[in-house]
């Protein structure tokens, strides 16, 4: 029961028990008014008659005695007139109702119960005693009157307790706003919506409780700050090159090595960029030139990054660079290498016309060969790439090369691709594989991720090596309703009780006609929409938070959770995990590789657990392949953990559910 509640019943009883006892004394003292005056007009009529029988009586004229007695008798304030004559004989007139109607209420006329008593007087004449009279009054009037004075109070009283009452619910809501608000408050702490109240009661006790939360909420905010901050600075000197910003070489590397190593890992592009003879510039313009000019190299090629948020870009070393584009093949890593060129050459080196650069590419895995079939180590992978720099640095002008190795057969073009991503978006001939997520404490599956094939002549081609080509041609929210359909329509024939995630692509989530339809899946199947969560890679948040945050909305409205994939290769503040109501966290697998062995991921790693254990997030770990790192990952505190190490993806649902992880 709410206080207020409790304070409108006993405000209500207290005002009940005032009226109530007002009108108990009212009700008494009326009657005790009543029945003496009742009493006191039976004495008056009796004496006053006596008198007036005196002479009559004496006289025997019985005639004359009647119609006194009649005279008296009809007026109605009386129920029993009797005279008893000493010679004989009685005159009595007697009425049991005084009123048409009953006077009152049988059960007021009980509980009040006028007592009136008999008025009795002698009929004389001189010293000689003729007769006795008695005289009782009639109540009907009284309850009459009284009744109309006590259902009058009754009225008045309703109508003052109901105006009181409402007065009194407008002075509570009007005192307990600031609880409230407090109650509000406390609320969004619980789902990490941290802010202070501006207006504060004037009352002191409330005073206190509001100045007590927002003290809290500071504190909250400090420790989250501090915790955040850490794990930022962490990632930044270790991962962060200090002078541009980008990547610097072990960040790179470690996660270009999950790209490569990772059988779901995305085809694509690795250039590398070296300017010539930056020692020279060095010398001649000096340092603070050359860090200048560093500087807005990387200015730039951020830039550039935030059109590509799914490419690695990093300074390896003085004015060496790499970068790594997701390409679907060797034309369209052309075409990005080609971009990229044109773009440092018109913005950042546009103006160095004495600073040459060059460029060396090489393309880590070809359309036509599946994964296991195309892994380069990562000293094979920077070596071809080194290769083509070196023939490019042959010519004097800027220039790019890309390594150049003969595919066993024909690529396709942009337009083939164009054409059999639409085929698979008309036939609904998307293929799904369900990868399962471990609970780290109980050994039991989780949930499961839902990674998409598509099938080419001969293979299935996973999503990192087709995905590029959607987002080309602007297909991704197409592609994402799609999966998420032929989800529901797999989860309404196969009744389930784990959730499945899917990953959004930024593009779906910045389109609205996509947010309407995705709505209307959740509307045509709602309990299978219940068992969802969507996830949205980190690096992309930058770039659409607002559009996230009301899709957010429409997801908890049908009870679909919320979750970041990729955490820790995003160049965003955590600070979003406050603005976002998220459910989860995913650790990038570049992260959890080798964990057991690189203590400053460890101590990132345990510091997000603190960060989304705080927020009452779970986190989970992705990508794990050795018993080292699962473990590493269960002693830092994870709530989950995925990878090749317990299941490749399942391609069928039914055997999806029936695995279970070894014990």
């Amino acid at each position: 029961m709410t206080l207020r509640r409790q304070f409108s019943l006993m405000a209500s009883a207290l005002i009940f028990l005032l009226l109530s006892g007002n009108l108990v004394v009212t009700v008494k003292s009326a009657s005790d008014y009543f029945q003496q005056q009742l009493n006191a007009r039976a004495y008056d009529a009796a004496t006053s008659l006596a008198l007036s029988m005196s002479n009559a009586a004496m006289d025997g004229d019985s005639v004359k005695l009647e119609r006194m007695i009649d005279v008296l008798f009809d007026r109605g304030f009386f129920s029993e007139i009797k005279l008893e004559l000493i010679s004989g004989g009685d005159l009595y007139r007697r009425a049991t109702q005084a009123t048409v109607e009953q006077p009152a209420p049988q059960w007021f006329i009980n509980l009040v119960n006028l007592e009136v008593v008999e008025a009795q007087t002698d009929v004389t004449s001189g010293w000689s005693r003729l007769g006795s009279l008695s005289v009782r009054s009639h109540t009907d009037f009284a309850y009459r009157d009284l009744w109309s004075i006590v259902s009058a109070e009754i009225i008045w009283f309703m109508w003052m307790a109901l105006i009181s009452l409402v007065a009194l619910q407008l002075v509570l809501r009007w005192l307990f706003k600031p609880l409230v608000l407090v109650e509000q408050q406390a609320l969004d702490i619980s789902e990490r919506n941290l802010y202070e109240q501006t207006s504060i009661p004037r009352s002191r006790e409330l005073r206190r409780v509001v100045l007590a939360m927002n003290k809290m909420v500071k504190r909250l905010k400090i420790l989250f700050d501090e915790q955040a901050a850490i794990s930022e600075q962490l990632r930044t000197e270790s991962f962060i090159d200090e002078n541009t910003g980008l990547l610097n070489r072990r960040g790179f590397d470690d996660r270009l090595q999950h790209e490569i190593d990772h059988s779901e890992g995305r085809s694509g592009i690795l250039i590398l960029m070296q300017l010539k003879d930056f020692a020279g510039f060095n010398q001649h313009q000096g340092r603070e030139a050359g860090d200048a000019l560093l500087s807005q190299l990387g200015s730039a090629i951020q830039q550039w990054h935030h059109q590509h948020t799914d490419a690695l870009v990093s300074r390896r070393s003085g004015s060496d660079f790499a970068v790594f584009v997701p390409a679907t093949d060797r034309q369209h890593g052309e075409e990005l290498t080609s971009q990229f060129f044109g773009y440092l050459s018109s913005t950042a080196l546009s103006k160095q016309a004495a600073l040459k650069f060059h460029m060396g590419a090489v393309m880590l895995q070809s359309d036509h060969l599946s994964a296991a079939e195309n892994k380069l180590s990562l000293a094979q992978a920077f070596s071809c790439a080194d290769v083509a720099l070196r023939q490019a640095q042959l010519q004097q002008q800027n220039h790019f090369v890309i390594y150049d190795e003969e595919p066993e057969q024909a690529e396709w073009s942009a337009g083939q691709w164009k054409d059999h991503l639409q085929q698979v978006l008309e036939k609904r001939s998307i293929k799904l594989h369900f990868l399962p997520v471990i609970d780290a404490v109980r050994n039991e599956v989780l949930h499961y991720e839902v990674l998409s094939r598509i099938q080419d002549e001969k293979n299935l081609i996973n999503a990192a090596r087709f995905w590029p080509m959607v987002e080309r041609h602007q297909l991704a929210p197409a592609f994402d309703l799609m999966v998420i359909e032929s989800l529901l329509v797999q989860l309404k024939e196969q009744p389930v009780e784990q959730r499945f995630c899917i990953n959004l692509s930024a593009a779906s989530v910045l389109d609205q006609d996509f947010q309407q339809k995705l709505e209307q899946l959740f509307i045509e199947y709602p309990e299978q929409s219940a068992l969802l969560n969507l996830e949205v890679a980190e690096f992309a948040i930058a770039n659409i938070e607002s559009s996230l945050a009301r899709l957010a909305h429409v997801l908890k409205r049908h009870q679909v959770g919320l979750g970041v994939d990729q955490v820790g290769t995003g160049s965003i503040a955590f600070a979003y995990l406050q603005r976002l109501p998220l459910d989860y966290l995913r650790i990038a697998g570049s992260f959890n590789r080798g964990l057991h062995q690189a203590m400053d991921h460890r101590f990132f790693v345990q510091s997000m657990v603190q960060i989304a254990h705080n927020l009452d997030l779970r986190l989970l770990g992705d990508g794990v392949e050795s018993k080292e790192d699962v473990q590493a990952l269960k002693n830092a505190g994870v709530d989950g953990v995925a990878g090749y190490f317990f299941s490749a993806p399942i391609d069928n649902l039914q055997d999806a559910l029936t695995w279970q992880p070894e014990s």
